[in-house]
């Protein structure tokens, strides 16, 4: 390229496709294998009835040991596979101090490998299968920038991704499923994939504020004028009849948020001066929700955050945290888009000072190099998340985005040399 402009240094056009699978599963899934330490009892049963008191609720006979399936094998599992291409281009502009990168790519993956849900009255492991199809694609961008003034030196980097998934197939007749549900707690199901849908997604009821008064209460009707939420009072959720079929019921529930990022980025920064160093990276994700599990209100015995003290006492006083109540008889906390925040964060993720110490002192105690530094991690978080930690990791794919009120990421700073001899 002998006709190229000054400032252009290079470029470089990238195509790749490749084909992988992914086995990461227990081992021996397909047999069943025995479980020891399934202890019963032979000869007797569970005293229900009997006329000395102390001894309802004994189990007589005695104990055998015994041994059981631990699971539901699947004689049919086989690898998940991957089909994944990328085209990108890289180039360098004014001898490289500038440089950018671009990728377009997908991943297309069949056979997923994914445990079925089944009934808890099997009283089995449940089942791992290959079942449907994920589409994912999205764009990275890369730009960085060095440059010198003297024995001033410094560069910054920063990149981005863009990513959009979608269930083509889940493999099952109807196209859907549950995949987390407390039904026990009172939330219900709240985890939900779906054909044509970003996978997973958060599945709930729509609300529509607090019911502020008995007025509104009763003004909330269907077109026959029954009330829609007979057993609401004021400080109650008002929930949405999203399929206007005038009854608030689980068919009312609908797609209320995702947990995986649209946009996922990183920026670092670095300048040294006369043996001084710093280095700082920043890391942080856009578009992203959170299911902030941990809020519950409905639990009697539980410790309350800080936002308990904006819940509804009276008229006007909240329009999104419901009145406390262990009853609630409304379902006040069952899921719902309150339990949806905006997960969005930029956090310093590490940030480093160091010093090198001249050669003429060094020499003196006949080390070559000896560096001093601190460093910190985890320093600071900008966030409208409430929560304990925005960077989130409690589960498994299932789960992204779901805070269970895990312990937070912890804030470090420590001191440190690097010598060499």
């Amino acid at each position: 390229m002998e006709s190229r402009p000054e400032w252009f240094d290079y470029l470089k056009l990238r195509f790749s496709w490749g084909k992988n699978g992914n086995d990461r599963i227990g081992n021996f899934l397909y047999t069943s294998l025995m479980d020891g330490g399934q202890n019963y009892y032979f000869g007797g049963g569970y005293q229900v009835n009997n006329a000395d008191p102390a001894k309802v609720g004994e189990i007589t006979g005695s104990m055998q040991y015994g041994s059981s399936p631990g699971y539901i094998p699947n004689p049919d599992v086989k690898w998940e596979e991957s089909v994944q291409t990328d085209l990108g281009l890289e180039a360098r502009f004014f001898n490289s101090r500038l440089t950018f990168g671009f990728d377009y790519f997908t991943k297309a993956t069949n056979d997923m490998l994914m445990y079925q849900p089944i009934p808890s009255y099997v009283g089995l492991g449940a089942p791992i299968a290959n079942v449907g199809d994920m589409e994912n694609r999205g764009v990275e961008f890369e730009l960085g920038w060095k440059n010198s003034a003297g024995d001033f030196n410094y560069f910054v980097s920063a990149n981005a991704s863009y990513l959009q998934n979608k269930l083509i197939n889940l493999g099952n007749e109807t196209g859907e499923q549950i995949y987390e549900n407390a039904g026990a707690s009172g939330v219900g199901s709240y985890v939900k994939g779906m054909n044509g849908e970003v996978f997973p997604y958060f599945y709930g009821f729509k609300t529509d504020g607090l019911f502020q008064n008995q007025a509104e209460v009763d003004g909330y009707v269907n077109n026959e004028g029954a009330r829609m939420q007979p057993t609401a009072k004021p400080g109650d959720v008002r929930f949405v009849d999203t399929n206007g079929d005038g009854v608030i019921s689980d068919d009312d529930k609908t797609k209320i948020g995702k947990g995986a990022p649209d946009w996922t980025y990183g920026v670092t920064l670095g300048a040294d001066w006369k043996g001084f160093d710093v280095n700082m990276f920043f890391q942080g994700t856009v578009g992203n929700d959170i299911f902030d599990f941990a809020q519950r209100g409905d639990i009697p015995a539980a410790n309350r955050p800080a936002w308990i003290l904006d819940r509804w006492h009276g008229e006007g006083t909240s329009t999104r945290i419901p009145r406390m109540t262990s009853a609630n008889p409304n379902g006040n906390w069952r899921s719902s888009d309150l339990y949806i925040k905006d997960g969005s964060y930029m956090r310093l993720k590490s940030a480093q000072l160091g010093y090198t110490l001249p050669d003429y002192l060094t020499k003196k105690i006949s080390v070559q190099r000896l560096r001093i530094y601190i460093s910190a991690d985890n320093l600071l978080t900008l966030t409208a998340y409430d929560g304990f930690d925005p960077e989130i990791a409690s589960g498994g794919y299932t789960t992204i985005g779901v805070d269970r009120g895990i312990y937070p990421q912890a804030r470090t700073i420590s001191l440190g040399a690097n010598i060499s001899f």
